[in-house]
Order: C-alpha cells, then structure tokens, then sequence
C-alpha cells in the first residue's frame, strides 16, 4: 500500500489543539506506521501561511518549498510509512486577525502545500481533511481567542456581524477542495469528532489503515486549551480598551488567564 498523507490545516478553533495534543502524546506507539508534522516542526511554513494571509502577497510564499524541504529532511525518515501533517497555520491566521477577515487564503495555501507534497511524494495518496463546527459556536470561540491574543477592542455584537461570513467553514472547505482537486478533501465536523471514543484525535486519523490492536491502544486526551468564560473575556476586552502599555495588558492577561486555568496546549 502506497503511503497515505493526512493533511490537516484547519480549520482553527475546531478542536485542533485537542487533535494535535492527541497525535503528540500517542507519537511513539504512532511510530511505527506513521510520522507526525505539528506546528513545532511547521513553525516557519506556518508563518509564511500567516502573513501571506494578511498581505495577499502570493511571493511571500516563495519559501515555502525551501523550508518545507528542511522540515521534511530533519522529521521525516526514509521509509514507506504514512504521514500526518495537523496545524491550523496552513490556512492563515484566524480571521478576525490585523488585516484578516477571511480564510481567503486557505486555498491557495493548500493548493502549495498540496502541490509541494504530491512533487515530493510522488507515490503517495493525499488526503486532506478540513474540521468545521457551526456558526456561532466557531464565533463565539474565535472572538475569545482574539481578546486573549492582541487588544481586540470589538465586543462580541461588533465582532460578530463583520466576520461572520469566514464563519460558513463548510463553504471554505468547499473552495479548498476545489483547489486540490483531485486530491481527496474530507469534512469533519467537530460535532462529529467529539462523539469519537478516542475524542476528537481519534476521529482525525481514522482515515489511517492502522491495526485495530494499535488503534484501540491509543491514549485519549482530557479537554484542554480552554478559552475564557463570558466574565474573563469581559475582563480582557476591558484590558484591551485601556490606557495601560501592551506589556502591561499581556503580563495581566496572563496572570488572569493563569488564576482561571484557562489556555492549556500549546505549540504542539
């Protein structure tokens, strides 16, 4: 059987962490079948992806092929075994971002990365698969993410109506399929993967042909990277709002974020 390539790029704050945090804590009894790309090893690909999101600058991603080709000869070993890359970088920064109000660029970025692999792994069958959740929950969770990570000034009835449109995932996963065909693109709803009996990871990769035995051994991971609830995001919209330096708004944020346990994983 030729290797298979799981691509996961998205979408961002559709239990990607969860999924990612899955793949890193089962690695090793995943090495035998399967290597895995997360974003500590895709950091400089991902970075490209982000900015290109931001300036719709298509030469921003001239090197891509040049630091892919790193990433793949320092965490990719000879061999036939399966391949899976999951980070949400690969589609651009979550919009609602500086300059991003859409995953606009998710397409393209996908068309690189698919065209980088299929050059690279000839052989190999690619199959990208796209986690989507519904409307107002992707919202509600993305507007969170943006009060803890810059000084998003928006309340939640100003943020809402102005990024809602990047919020049809289905329709983004639609036009990335699109763009890759005829590379197979799979939908998986986080409503979906959380029913999994592994959780939300377990249902990723279960388009891998790995041994039952292997496969029923995997170690499911508790919920993690939580957001803030309504009265800490309140907090955070009013930091951000304030007079105090940047310094002083991330060193209290944290410290708030630390008191209520919130976040989690991280640059899995």
């Amino acid at each position: 059987m030729p290797r298979r390539i799981l691509i996961h790029p998205g979408f961002h704050k559709t239990g990607t962490s969860s999924m990612q945090h899955f793949l890193w804590v089962n690695r090793e009894r995943l090495a035998e079948h399967a290597d895995i790309l997360l974003l500590r090893h895709l950091k400089p690909t991902a970075k490209l992806c982000m900015t290109f999101s931001a300036l719709q600058n298509p030469y921003v991603l001239t090197d891509m092929v040049e630091e892919m080709d790193t990433i793949i000869a320092a965490h990719v070993p000879p061999g036939d075994r399966d391949l899976v890359i999951s980070c949400e970088g690969f589609s651009g920064h979550l919009p609602g971002w500086t300059k991003v109000e859409s995953y606009a660029a998710a397409p393209i970025t996908a068309s690189y990365l698919s065209l980088y692999l299929a050059e690279r792994f000839p052989e190999a069958e690619q199959m990208f698969v796209l986690t989507t959740r519904e409307a107002e929950g992707w919202l509600w969770s993305s507007w969170r993410h943006h009060l803890m990570s810059h000084r998003l000034k928006d309340d939640f009835d100003t943020f809402a109506p102005r990024i809602r449109p990047a919020a049809d995932l289905a329709n983004v996963a639609a036009e990335i399929a699109a763009a890759i065909a005829p590379v197979s693109a799979y939908v998986l709803p986080l409503e979906e993967a959380a029913t999994h009996p592994q959780g939300p990871g377990g249902a990723l990769i279960e388009l891998l042909d790995l041994p039952e035995d292997l496969r029923a051994s995997l170690v499911p991971v508790p919920p993690g990277n939580r957001g803030p609830d309504s009265a800490l995001a309140t907090q955070y919209l009013e930091l951000n709002r304030s007079s105090l330096t940047d310094a002083a708004v991330k060193a209290e944020k944290l410290r708030l974020a630390e008191a209520a346990g919130v976040g989690g994983w991280s640059n899995v």
